[in-house]
């Protein structure tokens, strides 16, 4: 995945998250001004029970923190349950982007040794057989000989006969021939060995991108639906409230201690949870269903949360900005396979240099043949014959052609490099963003957990009171919208924080260097 998707991801999760959050807050909002309007128009409700009435008599409270609390921890660290390095390693097992990788990495291994078997002399065998239609050998004319003449005698007697060639009609040739490019090994082949080296490497770093790609996908996935979980929680209990204040109210209303627009007004803030609920279970729905589809989980498949997410994670630490971009630039694996991609078109722009110039060749044979041409005349028998020399040729339409090939490599060179520093201008930008989200995310985990605090002391003042006669309905169901808030604002956090650090670490390339599982998880 390259950089613009891996930037959509985000983006994608980032408006879901945003679009939970800001309903939700929007509903919380809704729930507290409501509340508060229907304190200050209805003094009935607003003032406090007689001392002689107890709330028993119109619902003991639950304990909304108790509530809250017990069900978030038995969400998380579930034994067996699925963590964000496990995410990640089931992830790296199915991705078929890195099932390309290796496979393009594979084809890369054999280009260098085609690559390297170029060097090797090309040898030719061959045999063939041939047959001949008939011809009249010319004759060269007529010889002189004595019959039974030893050399060096005189014999009176002379016979005359015609003088020709054999004519064969069947021939049999196996022939061996080497042929050395002396040229190529100079101009040509240490190019394109390197060239192939090159794109040996370019498919390993794209595979170590194609890792670390898709080990942070896995992780902000799983760290959304973790956060959609644990918000349902706060939604679900939010509503169940609701529904014990609707009650509450229609027993004091009964009793004559609430007016029917008491009623009315509980009932609008119940609507309100019930839909803050829902969307908050759909959001559940929808991140479960991201998680499965990115690990090849089936629909079936109940996700356990395996970490314990409500706790202050262990971050990195977030370097200077120039310290950073300098570890991006050393270790992004797409900012070094960018640079390979570029050094492999300018090394074979470089071998198209022995196109352009006359090859020089050594060349040697060998024949056996029957008859053999090289005897004359023809023997109707098998010869063996060899032969060695040296050979230039130039195909002149080569020259302009190869350097217009040398020029379309190098164009394709100099594409790569705007690539590379386009994608340096994006980096940078994502370095920044990264580290002032974890910087912001250690400021605001510190003010949730404030937060957190001072809604839990308020709602046990509140409930204390209330349970005394000392408070209203509204001022309990206000504690505990405070309580709510708090708490989703806190789980926000914490997640934000988790994703920040996955987020850095793919940034300045250590995600591509380091285990799936980050520390302090």
């Amino acid at each position: 995945m390259s950089p613009i998707r891996m930037k959509r991801v985000f983006t994608s999760e980032s408006s879901l998250h945003r679009l939970v959050v800001r309903a939700s807050t929007s509903a919380l909002v809704l729930i507290m001004s409501v509340s508060r309007a229907h304190g200050q128009s209805a003094p009935a409700s607003n003032t406090p029970l007689p001392a002689n009435t107890s709330p028993t008599a119109i619902g003991q409270p639950r304990d909304a923190l108790a509530a809250l609390e017990g069900e978030l921890q038995s969400l998380q660290g579930r034994p067996g349950g699925l963590t964000a390095a496990r995410a990640a390693e089931r992830a790296l097992a199915i991705s078929h982007d890195i099932a390309m990788s290796r496979h393009r990495e594979a084809a890369a291994d054999a280009d260098i040794d085609a690559a390297r078997i170029r060097y090797a002399p090309r040898l030719t065998l061959s045999a063939g057989y041939t047959r001949y239609s008939p011809i009249d050998a010319p004759s060269l004319g007529m010889l002189v000989r004595a019959p039974n003449a030893q050399p060096g005698q005189q014999n009176p007697q002379t016979v005359a006969f015609p003088f020709q060639f054999p004519v064969l009609l069947n021939q049999t040739v196996l022939r061996a021939s080497l042929v050395v490019p002396l040229t190529d090994y100079f101009l040509k082949f240490p190019q394109l060995l390197d060239a192939s080296k090159s794109g040996k490497n370019l498919a390993q770093l794209n595979r170590s991108a194609a890792q670390a790609r898709t080990a942070t996908d896995a992780k902000v996935a799983y760290y959304s639906w973790t956060r959609a979980v644990l918000q349902e929680v706060a939604a679900r209990q939010a509503h169940r409230r609701a529904l014990d204040h609707l009650a509450n109210t229609q027993r004091a209303f009964e009793a004559g201690l609430a007016t029917n627009a008491d009623c009315r007004a509980i009932e609008a803030l119940e609507a309100q949870a019930e839909m803050l609920e829902t969307r908050a279970s759909n959001n559940v729905a929808i991140t479960a269903e991201q998680v499965r589809l990115q690990l090849q989980l089936p629909p079936e498949t109940r996700l356990e949360i395996g970490e314990m997410i409500i706790i202050t994670p262990d971050l990195p630490r977030v370097p200077p900005f120039d310290q950073a971009w300098q570890e991006a630039q050393q270790t992004r694996p797409e900012l070094q396979a960018l640079s390979q991609s570029e050094r492999q078109w300018r090394q074979q722009a470089g071998a198209q240099v022995g196109s352009e110039l006359p090859r020089i060749d050594a060349l040697g044979e060998i024949l056996t043949a029957n008859p053999n041409p090289r005897y004359q005349p023809p023997l109707d028998a098998f010869k063996t014959t060899w032969s060695v020399g040296v050979q230039a040729t130039w195909t002149v339409n080569d020259w302009p052609s190869g350097a217009a090939q040398k020029r379309a490599l190098e164009a394709q060179a100099d594409a790569i490099s705007s690539q590379r520093e386009a994608l340096k201008e994006g980096l940078r930008a994502d370095i920044m963003s990264a580290s002032r989200g974890v910087g912001q995310a250690v400021t605001t985990i510190a003010s949730t957990q404030r937060g957190v605090k001072a809604a839990e002391t308020a709602y046990r003042v509140r409930r204390d009171q209330y349970i005394a006669g000392r408070a209203t309905n509204v001022e309990l169901t206000d504690a505990e919208t405070e309580l709510t808030r708090a708490r989703i604002d806190q789980i926000d956090a914490l997640v934000d924080a988790r994703i920040a650090a996955v987020r850095l670490e793919y940034a300045l390339g250590r995600a591509s260097q380091m285990p799936v599982s980050m520390t302090g998880h």
